[in-house]
């Protein structure tokens, strides 16, 4: 619009130049305006429901199974059904039915390169296991529950392989005068829950706590087949 000292404001008039100029201002800002559309994003107290699988709860570790059941009944149907789901995972070392407890033998932990294998469902599990060697222990324990059913424990440890020296050598030994030399084979720190003594120096494993994600994968199988 044009100031005018006798009618004030005066809008542009079409066909001059100011007046197709503010025509082709406007055409631009709809324009950039017509991508938009109407979308605005969720509102915070009604989120917009994101496709893929939906995470199941973690399970309290023990878990109560048969609950209906009193102590006594369904124990050698309880037993069976966990030898087959740990068997799922880890060959059987040891089972014992009158002592309730079920050892699988350690497993080399499988990573990404090896998608058939089962492992942890937890993409941090299965990356560690992909660029460095673990292994898993896992064991079982069952023991009666109060007034009924059965609790079923699930520990899987994870262990780091200590290998005697580097991966890749290097050229040049650092040569340090004011320390003397540390003999590894005297140090051996091992997981207090080792049984087996270790016989070879070399085949030393450095415990790195529980696989918990692992752990809530047999938990969830034992929950879908009572």
């Amino acid at each position: 619009m044009t100031v005018s000292p006798v009618h004030g404001m005066v809008p542009p008039v079409p066909g001059t130049e100011r007046g197709d100029a503010m025509r082709l201002v406007g055409a631009a800002c709809l324009l950039a305006l017509l991508p938009a559309g109407c979308a605005t994003g969720p509102l915070l107290d009604n989120p917009m429901a994101v496709p893929g699988d939906a995470v199941p709860a973690a399970c309290e570790n023990p878990i109560l199974m048969y609950p209906g059941r009193a102590p006594g009944e369904g124990y050698a149907e309880l037993f069976d059904q966990v030898l087959d789901v740990v068997d799922d995972y880890f060959p059987i070392a040891y089972a014992n039915r009158y002592e309730g407890r079920v050892l699988g033998r350690p497993t080399i932990a499988a990573g990404f390169e090896q998608p058939w294998k089962p492992g942890s469902p937890d993409h941090d599990g299965r990356t560690l296991a992909t660029l460095q060697a673990y292994r898993y222990r896992c064991e079982v324990r069952i023991r009666e529950g109060n007034p009924a059913g059965y609790f079923v424990q699930v520990i899987v440890r994870k262990e780091l392989k200590d290998y005697p020296s580097p991966a890749g050598q290097f050229s040049m030994v650092p040569v340090f005068g004011d320390a003397g030399t540390v003999d590894r084979d005297h140090f051996l720190v091992v997981d207090p829950d080792v049984t087996n003594p270790i016989l070879d120096p070399t085949a030393r494993w450095i415990p790195k706590g529980r696989e918990t994600a692992l752990e809530q994968a047999i938990l969830h199988k034992l929950q879908r087949g009572q």
